[in-house]
C-alpha cells in the first residue's frame, strides 16, 4: 500500500485506461497490470485526481489510495507516440521482478515449473498446419544447391531494399526454393533431445518463439511462370500451395499497400501473419505479442537474404490496409491477422521507385 499524505496534492497515474466490460467499468493500470472494478463514485473522484486534488480522508480517497494509482507530482512524460503506443510498450512489459536466489535452484525451479505447465496445456495443443481447404498445387522439389552461389558475407552485403522493379517474370522453381528455405519444416533429427520429450510442430531455419512457428506465410503470385496470378497459402510441412484467390484480386497489389505503386510492379510478394491462438495457447500474458512481431522479423530477415542469393530484389514492408488484405487472405479475424510483407523481382535495384527519381530530377533541374 502506498503511502498517501492527507490534506496534500496527489494526482491521478497516467498509465492507465478504462473499459466497459460486461456491464462494469473497469480500471486498467498497465503498468503495474492491476484491474480494478469501479462505481461512478469512484470515477469521479479520479476524474478529481486527473487534474490534481487534494486526498481526503474518506473511505473512497483511501480505497483510490490503496490501489496505487496515485502520485505525488503532475505528469511530464517524455513520451512522443499516441497513448496507444505507449499502452503497449508498457503493457507489455514483464509484469514481476527478477527471482533472487541460489542460481541452481533457481534453474531447477524453472525448468520445473516450466515442464510442469507444458503438461498441463499439451491436451488443447491448436492444430499444427492450417489447412484452408483449396485446391492444392505440387510444388517443384527445392534446388537447395542455388543458394551456394554466394557466401553469408556476399549475400549481406550485397541486399537492399528495392522500389525499383521491372515487372518482369520469375520462375516457379525460385519461388518454390524461397518458400521451401524460409518457411518450410526442416524436419533433421535434434540428437540433444531425449527421445520421451514431446515434442509441437515443426521446425524452420528462423528461430520462432516456443518453437510454435505462429507465422503463416502466403504467396501473391503477380508474374511467376507456371503459377495462374492469385493468392496462395503455403503449407510449410507438405511443401505445397493451396489456392486462397484464383485469379487476380480487385485492385492490384499497391492499392492494397497504402498506394505504394511500386510494388504492382513485383513478381510474387509474401504475406506473413500470425495464428495468435497458437500464441494464446503456450503464452497467456500479452507480452507474447512481442515475439509474436519478432517472429516474423526474424522470417523476413532469412527470406530477404535468400531473394538475394537468387540474384533477386527484395522490398518490405508493414504498411498496408489491414482488413482488406485479411479479407484477400481468408483470416479468421482475431485468430489471424496480416503483419508484414516481403516481395521481390527484377529490377535496377534502387532503393528509390522511379517516380521518387523523376521527382527529385526535375526538383533539381528547376532550382
Amino acid at each position: 500500500m502506498t503511502t498517501i499524505t492527507l490534506d496534500k496534492q496527489h494526482w491521478l497515474n497516467t498509465s492507465h485506461f478504462l473499459k466497459i466490460h460486461e456491464g462494469k467499468l473497469i480500471f486498467w493500470d498497465y503498468k503495474s497490470h492491476c484491474q480494478f472494478e469501479l462505481s461512478v463514485p469512484h470515477l469521479l473522484r479520479l476524474i478529481d485526481f486527473s487534474t490534481g486534488s487534494t486526498v481526503r480522508d474518506t473511505i473512497l480517497d483511501r480505497e483510490i489510495n490503496q490501489a496505487g494509482v496515485l502520485t505525488d507530482h503532475s505528469a511530464n512524460s517524455a513520451w512522443k507516440w499516441d497513448w496507444l503506443a505507449h499502452i503497449f510498450h508498457y503493457g507489455t512489459c514483464h509484469p514481476l521482478p527478477p527471482a533472487i536466489g541460489l542460481t541452481d535452484q533457481i534453474a531447477f525451479d524453472y525448468t520445473k515449473s516450466y515442464t510442469d505447465f507444458c503438461e498441463s496445456i499439451s491436451d488443447r495443443e491448436p492444430e499444427v498446419e492450417l489447412i484452408k481447404g483449396g485446391l492444392q498445387i505440387n510444388l517443384p522439389k527445392p534446388d537447395l544447391e542455388s543458394f551456394h552461389s554466394l557466401s553469408l558475407w556476399e549475400v549481406l552485403a550485397k541486399r537492399r531494399t528495392c522500389r525499383d522493379f521491372d515487372g518482369s517474370a520469375i520462375s516457379l522453381t525460385d519461388v518454390s526454393d524461397l518458400l521451401f528455405v524460409a518457411f518450410g519444416d526442416q524436419r533433421a533429427p535434434d540428437p540433444t533431445i531425449p527421445p520421451n520429450v514431446k515434442t509441437y510442430g515443426f521446425r524452420r531455419t528462423s528461430p520462432s518463439a516456443g518453437g510454435l512457428q505462429c507465422t503463416e506465410p502466403y504467396l501473391w503470385a503477380i508474374n511467376v511462370e507456371g503459377l495462374p496470378t492469385g493468392i496462395y497459402h503455403y503449407l510449410s510441412r507438405q511443401h505445397k500451395l493451396e489456392i486462397v484467390t484464383e485469379g487476380p484480386p480487385p485492385h492490384p497489389i499497391g492499392t492494397y499497400l497504402c498506394n505504394q505503386q511500386w510494388a504492382n510492379d513485383l513478381a510474387f510478394a509474401i504475406f506473413m501473419t500470425c495464428r495468435m491462438e497458437k500464441m494464446w495457447w503456450k503464452y497467456p500474458h500479452s507480452r507474447a505479442y512481442r515475439p509474436m512481431l519478432m517472429d516474423v522479423g526474424h522470417l523476413s530477415q532469412t527470406l530477404n537474404l535468400c531473394i538475394t542469393s537468387k540474384h533477386l530484389h527484395p522490398w518490405m514492408t508493414g504498411y498496408f490496409h489491414d482488413s482488406e488484405i485479411a479479407e484477400l487472405l481468408q483470416c479468421t479475424p482475431e485468430l489471424e491477422h496480416p503483419i508484414l510483407m516481403v516481395g521481390a523481382g527484377h529490377g535496377s535495384g534502387s532503393s528509390l521507385s522511379r517516380e521518387s527519381r523523376e521527382l527529385f530530377t526535375s526538383s533539381f533541374v528547376e532550382r
